[in-house]
């Protein structure tokens, strides 16, 4: 499905962290990135799993939030990749084994999507 979905409320994101939401059947993380909400898939494009379940915990951070599985830093507003496979596990690792790491692929955003505020109400347009 596509189009405005409601995800919450105003409240639900106030406190600066990320949160994984179902959008009508899609994982999204929705959370402020300075003082304005954002949201995006909740799948690192590199391996394909959770930003918010993984091996390395949930970090989100000034609206940054890094992928559990191998360290990789997003904007999660823009979706842009800020540093593409650094470590596994929330361990970062020698620059040397970034490529193996990496596993061949090449840097690439997150999938985001716009966000628009109606009184309380918090909708995400897939």
């Amino acid at each position: 499905m596509s189009g405005r979905v409601r995800v919450g409320s105003v409240a639900d994101f106030a406190d600066g962290q990320l949160h994984p939401v179902d959008a009508a059947g899609t994982s999204v993380v929705v959370g402020l990135a300075g003082e304005s909400l954002c949201a995006a898939r909740n799948r690192c494009p590199h391996p394909g799993f959770s930003l918010t379940k993984g091996p390395g915990g949930l970090r989100y951070a000034d609206g940054r939030v890094v992928c559990p599985w191998h360290n990789s830093r997003f904007d999660s507003a823009s979706g842009e990749n800020l540093d593409w496979a650094p470590g596994f596990a929330g361990r970062d690792m020698p620059r040397w084994s970034r490529k193996m790491i990496a596993l061949g692929r090449q840097p690439s955003p997150l999938t985001t999507y716009e966000v628009t505020v109606d009184g309380d109400d918090v909708y995400v347009e897939l």
